[in-house]
């Protein structure tokens, strides 16, 4: 009797892998996918890859705007994809800053947590509800925080040269493979 295996998914950045870094995206219409992405993404919806966007937005923390205009930028995302042939799975963010506390955000999100990345939290829920094996899975990103997050929640990393291209300098974690942009990262997860 065959056991039926886990999916697998890539855990993808928003800012700086998916869509261009706008510090604190808050409006629908300012989201620009970045060159290849909607390709990216349906190369890997088609090779039977779960997508998970995995993102922190402090924004909410900071009062600059609520988890309902978030969900519109996020509805937007993925309409833009949708229209492209490609999809999401799921998309999960942290809208705390307790560090950054500064506004006057919602007070829930201004505390500590464990969904904000480098911690593994948004990963490990994901696994938790999707059903996912880590250990099969990747996560793409422009931060060395993106890169810790993979190390903590047991994952491969692949960090990719849009965005901030690893020159943050915030963390020590070393990613797995290195790709010029999201096409590429894709082309190394499929190939073969």
């Amino acid at each position: 009797m065959k056991t039926e295996t886990p999916p697998r998914a890539v855990f993808l950045d928003r800012d700086g892998t998916l869509i261009v870094d706008r510090n604190g995206l808050i409006r629908p219409e300012e989201l620009e996918l970045l060159p290849g992405v909607a390709e990216a993404i349906g190369r890997l919806n088609r090779h039977g890859w779960r997508t998970v966007v995995v993102t922190n937005q402090p924004v909410v923390a900071q009062g600059l705007c609520s988890e309902a205009d978030l969900r519109r930028v996020h509805s937007e995302l993925e309409a833009r994809l949708r229209r492209q042939q490609a999809f999401l799975d799921r998309i999960y963010f942290c809208p705390h800053a307790p560090e950054k506390a500064m506004g006057e955000g919602e007070r829930e999100t201004r505390i500590e947590c464990d969904c904000r990345k480098p911690k593994p939290g948004m990963l490990l829920r994901a696994a938790r509800e999707m059903n996912l094996d880590l250990r099969a899975c990747w996560l793409v990103g422009d931060t060395t925080r993106d890169m810790q997050t993979a190390r903590n929640a047991g994952v491969r990393s692949i960090l990719v040269r849009t965005g901030h291209a690893g020159q943050d300098g915030k963390f020590p974690a070393k990613p797995d493979l290195t790709a010029e942009n999201m096409l590429a990262a894709v082309a190394l997860l499929t190939a073969g």
